[in-house]
């Protein structure tokens, strides 16, 4: 019999979105090694609702990290989770973390047991008959709660940390389920009995590019509390204030139109100049970033003029993606910005095509 999932009462307006982290386990040095890759998140708070940042509420985006020490957990499956995601009067995470004997082993990766609850296919369907709906209604009043869909993956922290940072964001659930299918905890072959399932036979975590990597990716606080981002455009963000010609001249590179395109793309994008992003980090700037307009659509990327962007031969933009690839930033040329941004918007082409 597990106990009850540490998570604090259901929010009494509009659910905050965030992730329930568990340590499982007593190795001091695991634990320290999973949280120092998740970077200094915004919004940690313990189970009971309080903590350093609380849920992060005012002038910043509301989200919610719930850190917890609940050994009870080792070892759950995803019927367990969703079993007890199910209970009435407590929030809801989108994804719950645990970690397990394979992040204890691999030193590496460090990967983390993750559980989503994922859209249902059926569960956007409105178009539902009045009798069901009747039904449901009934099953709410006698206590009954339908257990959602929850899928079980590994994911890395940093994967963790990056997916946390956007998951105010629409269509953040797509990306779960990304990650569910890319790597799930059990194979997709049969496994026959007696067999055992070495670390060599699972799927690499979602996310093990990030760990790898020579400069991964890490939230750290900002000094300064920095200004909520959000526009009807894309957005290019500057964070590198030294060189007011170099930043003129970006700007008019990536506004030139293509032979094509007469009109060129600047008009459609937000050139953010603001001394308030001086040094700010590619994560915080994430972080601070809501969805594009009032329709709720959100920019396949966000573009960053840095440092090595301005005062660097090129003059290469850091893009940031927002929805896929979520960590895996990349830089591209200034004049390249006019054509990926359309294409990306029309889904003519991926990021992959970019970032090569």
């Amino acid at each position: 019999m597990r106990p009850p999932l540490p998570l604090p009462p259901a929010d009494p307006t509009g659910r905050v979105p965030g992730m329930l982290l568990i340590r499982t386990g007593d190795d001091d040095s695991v634990w320290e090694d999973v949280l120092s890759r998740m970077g200094e998140l915004p919004g940690r708070c313990r189970p009971d609702g309080t903590g350093p940042d609380g849920a992060d509420r005012g002038d910043t985006i509301p989200r919610r990290l719930v850190v917890a020490h609940e050994p009870g957990w080792r070892g759950a499956d995803a019927d367990e989770v969703a079993e007890a995601l199910a209970a009435a009067g407590t929030w809801t995470p989108d994804l719950v973390l645990l970690t397990d004997d394979r992040t204890t082993v691999n030193e590496e990766l460090r990967p983390l047991l993750a559980f989503a609850p994922l859209l249902d296919s059926d569960d956007e369907d409105e178009d539902q008959d009045d009798d069901q709906d009747d039904d449901e209604d009934q099953d709410e009043e006698d206590g009954d709660e339908e257990e959602p869909e929850v899928a079980a993956f590994w994911i890395t922290p940093r994967q963790a940390a990056m997916a946390y940072l956007v998951l105010h964001q629409p269509g953040t659930s797509y990306q779960l389920e990304q990650f569910a299918e890319d790597a799930p905890t059990e194979p997709e072959w049969e496994v026959e009995d007696g067999d055992e399932v070495t670390e060599d036979a699972l799927y690499e975590p979602a996310g093990a590019a990030l760990e790898t990597s020579d400069d991964p990716p890490l939230y750290t606080r900002p000094q300064q509390p920095l200004p909520l981002l959000g526009s009807d455009r894309d957005l290019l963000v500057r964070t590198d204030f030294g060189d007011d010609a170099a930043w003129a001249a970006l700007v008019a590179a990536v506004s030139a139109p293509y032979p094509e395109d007469e009109d060129g793309y600047g008009d459609a994008i937000e050139f953010v100049d603001d001394p308030a992003f001086e040094g700010a980090t590619p994560e915080q700037v994430m972080a601070q970033t809501r969805n594009r307009g009032s329709d709720g659509i959100i920019a396949d990327v966000v573009l960053l003029a840095d440092a090595v962007t301005l005062r660097e031969p090129g003059n290469r933009v850091l893009v940031m993606p927002m929805m896929d690839d979520i960590g895996l930033h990349f830089r591209v040329d200034a004049d390249t910005v006019g054509s990926m941004l359309p294409n990306l918007g029309l889904a003519n082409m991926d990021l992959d095509e970019f970032r090569e």
